[in-house]
C-alpha cells in the first residue's frame, strides 16, 4: 500500500530528485520567504520510496495556495534513486497525493493546489488533477564532449561568440558577498521587462549553501552580464542570466553560456538545462539555437475553490497595468516593493 507520512521540520527529508529536494531549498523556503513547507515521505510498507514537498504560501492578494515547489519547476515530488512503482502503485500514489493535499487545502483553506514538473508520475490526463503545459525547457546532454555540442550550436552563435571572444572575460565566484556587484544589473533588466525582482538574499543563501554559482562576464574590466546557476545531481541549471543593454553588441551572455556549457562538459555533468521560457517567445527562439531538446514541463492543479484563476503568468491582460508601474519604477523602489510581490506570487 502507498501513503504519504508526514515529515517533522527537524527531520530530513528522503534523498532524490532535483534541487528543490535539497536542504537548502528548504531553508530558502522557511528561513527568507517564511512559507509554512510541508514535508512528507512516500512509503510502501516499511520501504522509503522518496519524498514529497509542498509549501502553503498565503497572500491577501492572491490567496491561499499549495505550491510545490515554490520559485522552481522542479517537481516536489520525487522518488529515490532506484525505485520503481507499478501501474497500480503509480495510481495508489496519485490518490494518496491528492487525498494529502486535500487534507492541507481543509486546514489552510487553500484556493487550489498546484504540482510543477511532476509528469513522471502523472499521466497528461488524470480525473483527480487539471492538467496544463505553460512552459518548456531546453537541456543539452553534457555527457557528450563539448565539441560535439558546439556542432551543434547555430551559426549565429559561433559567429557572435567569436566576437566575444575578442573581449568578453568570464570570472567564478562561489562568495556570496560578490553578489551585490551584480545585483543591479539584475533590477535593471527585470525593470525592462515589468517583472518584480527576487531579493538579493535569495542568490546569496544559495551561494551561501553552496548550491549556487554565480559567472560574471565583464568588458573592459566592468561586469557586463551574469549567469547564476545551480549545480545539483549531475545538472547544470542556469537559473537566471541578465545583462546591460549598452554591451548587448559584444555578446556577454552569449559568452556566459558557452563558457558554462563548456564547463558542465569537463566537470563530467549530465546535463545543462536551460530553465523555463514560453514556447514561441524571443527567449525561446534564442535557447532553440543552442541545440537541446525540448521539454514541457507540465502542471497539475486540485481546484477547492470556483472562480479562482490557476494561473499568476505576468503576461495574462491583468498583470498589463502592475507590469506598466514596474518599468517605471526608479530602482530603489523596484528592489523594496519586487521582492514582496515576488514572495505573494511564489514564483
Amino acid at each position: 500500500m502507498i501513503r504519504l507520512e508526514p515529515l517533522s521540520p527537524a527531520e530530513t527529508p528522503p534523498p532524490g530528485g532535483a534541487y528543490p529536494a535539497s536542504p537548502a531549498w528548504a531553508a530558502l523556503c522557511r528561513g527568507l520567504y517564511g512559507y509554512d513547507l510541508r514535508e512528507f515521505r512516500i512509503m510502501r510498507g516499511s520501504e522509503t520510496l522518496g519524498g514529497f514537498s509542498c509549501a502553503v504560501v498565503r497572500s491577501a492578494v492572491f490567496g491561499t495556495r499549495l505550491i510545490s515547489l515554490p520559485f522552481s519547476d522542479e517537481p516536489g515530488l520525487r522518488l529515490r534513486p532506484g525505485a520503481a512503482l507499478s501501474p497500480t502503485e503509480t495510481a495508489a500514489l496519485r490518490a494518496a497525493v491528492a487525498g494529502t493535499l486535500d487534507a492541507l487545502a481543509a486546514e489552510t483553506a487553500a484556493d487550489y493546489a498546484e504540482l510543477r514538473g511532476a509528469d513522471a508520475l502523472f499521466p497528461q490526463e488524470d480525473p483527480l488533477f487539471v492538467s496544463a503545459a505553460p512552459y518548456l525547457r531546453l537541456v543539452l546532454d553534457t555527457s557528450r564532449p563539448y565539441e560535439e555540442l558546439r556542432g551543434n550550436f547555430h551559426s549565429n552563435l559561433i559567429k557572435n561568440l567569436r566576437k566575444a571572444g575578442k573581449g568578453v572575460a568570464v570570472a567564478e565566484s562561489r562568495d556570496p558577498a560578490a553578489f551585490a556587484a551584480v545585483y543591479p544589473i539584475y533590477l535593471r533588466q527585470l525593470r525592462r521587462f515589468g517583472s518584480p525582482p527576487l531579493p538579493a538574499a535569495h542568490f546569496e543563501a544559495l551561494l551561501s549553501a553552496g548550491l549556487g554559482r554565480l559567472y560574471t562576464a565583464s568588458v573592459r574590466g566592468r561586469a557586463a552580464a551574469f549567469l547564476f546557476a545551480l549545480v545539483w545531481d549531475g545538472t547544470f541549471y542556469a537559473d537566471v542570466n541578465a545583462g546591460l543593454p549598452e554591451y548587448e553588441t559584444w555578446f556577454p551572455k552569449i559568452r556566459l553560456f558557452d563558457e558554462t556549457i563548456r564547463l558542465a562538459c569537463g566537470e563530467g555533468l549530465r546535463a545543462y538545462d536551460f530553465m523555463r521560457t514560453r514556447a514561441g517567445s524571443g527567449v525561446h527562439e534564442h535557447k532553440k539555437k543552442w541545440g537541446g531538446a525540448e521539454l514541457p514541463i507540465k502542471y497539475f492543479y486540485r481546484v477547492y475553490k470556483k472562480g479562482k484563476s490557476l494561473r499568476l503568468d505576468p503576461e495574462q491582460a491583468r498583470f498589463a497595468l502592475p507590469r506598466l508601474l514596474l518599468r517605471r519604477a526608479p530602482l530603489a523602489l523596484l528592489k523594496a516593493v519586487g521582492p514582496v510581490i515576488r514572495r505573494h506570487a511564489g514564483k
